[in-house]
């Protein structure tokens, strides 16, 4: 896929959108884009320093992604700037759950630490694992491009799959820890993970080229 031009204007925003409302995933990747970098900087804005210990603005950004995945098809236009201000409704509800959730927690500053360290580079990392057997040569990409693809990807998985991908590459816990967290044997989540990252590669594959690498 080419570059995702910066904010190219009120007639391509409502070209993507109309796009997105009618099944085109990729219309929808340039949407989030487009739009990525001021959701990110309004989560940082609103995240509490504490809370992004234990959850990122992208893991913010992906729920957000998730939601309109789902839901474009309702969006109503209702003149300029209502699409940013119908995303920037998602986030806020996302942060304010996510804040929410995180406070319920009880306090481990041990795992707080690997936790923020390994969210610093999960999607990358995620990225790497779908094409760690590739045999093309790996392209550096621009970060809303690989991000957005790979969010929307994760959105049309099964929930069972894309909850064994959060878990295992995302919140970095073992095989046996995400056995123990969804019931499951640690074949079975070998297996679900396995057909989780092929259907996420299958899914990223029909919308461009997104390897990370130098």
């Amino acid at each position: 896929m080419s570059g995702v031009q910066s904010m190219s204007g009120k007639g391509q925003i409502e070209t993507w959108i109309a796009e997105a409302q009618r099944g085109d995933r990729l219309a929808l990747v340039k949407l989030m884009a487009v739009h990525g970098p001021t959701l990110r900087a309004r989560a940082e804005a609103l995240m509490d320093p504490a809370i992004k210990a234990k959850v990122s603005p992208d893991d913010v950004l992906q729920e957000v992604y998730l939601d309109l995945a789902q839901r474009i098809q309702r969006f109503e236009d209702r003149g300029p700037g209502s699409f940013l201000h119908w995303l920037n409704a998602i986030l806020d509800q996302k942060v304010a759950h996510a804040q929410h959730a995180a406070h319920r927690k009880v306090r481990d500053i041990g795992r707080e630490v690997a936790a923020e360290q390994l969210r610093a580079d999960s999607y990358w990392n995620l990225l790497d694992n779908l094409y760690a057997n590739s045999t093309a040569p790996s392209r550096v990409v621009r970060r809303e491009e690989a991000l957005s693809a790979l969010f929307t990807c994760l959105a049309d998985l099964s929930e069972p799959q894309r909850q064994a991908v959060q878990l295992r590459y995302l919140e970095g816990l073992s095989v046996d820890e995400v056995a123990a967290r969804l019931g499951k044997s640690k074949a079975a989540v070998t297996a679900l993970t396995k057909r989780a990252l092929e259907a996420l590669r299958r899914a990223m594959d029909q919308l461009g080229e997104f390897t990370h690498g130098s």
